[in-house]
């Protein structure tokens, strides 16, 4: 007998939610999981699919900050000088966060399904 459950994930490529199913042949059981679009995963594939996901999605927001820095230098002159100064002091703030995203990132380790080398 097959079943469905929803898990309280999504979807890595679409992040649409993504259910369980389980198939039962006989005494061999396999697990995989889906998406409301379609998108269907192995429990190894969805693993690695995530840790491509979380990296992307990390990369993604140290961007978005240093970008938000070099913002603020192309703007702030438009701004008064008590205004420019808040925003100078913002804009170093977010390229410290990004670095300290950038740490994470080398830290970062992706699931590892196999055997251990």
């Amino acid at each position: 007998m097959d079943s469905t459950r929803p898990i309280r994930a999504t979807c890595p490529e679409c992040r649409g939610p993504l259910s369980e199913i389980v198939k039962s042949d006989g005494d061999r059981k396999l697990c995989e999981f889906t998406c409301l679009v379609g998108h269907t995963y192995s429990p190894r594939a969805l693993l690695e699919a995530h840790s491509q996901t979380q990296e992307s999605s990390l990369w993604s927001a140290v961007v978005a900050l240093e970008e938000a820095a070099i913002l603020v230098e192309a703007a702030v002159s438009e701004f008064r000088p008590e205004v420019a100064d808040r925003l100078k002091e913002q804009a170093q703030l977010k390229l410290k966060q990004a670095g300290q995203l950038r740490g994470i990132l080398e830290h970062l380790e992706p699931f590892q399904t196999g055997p251990k080398d």
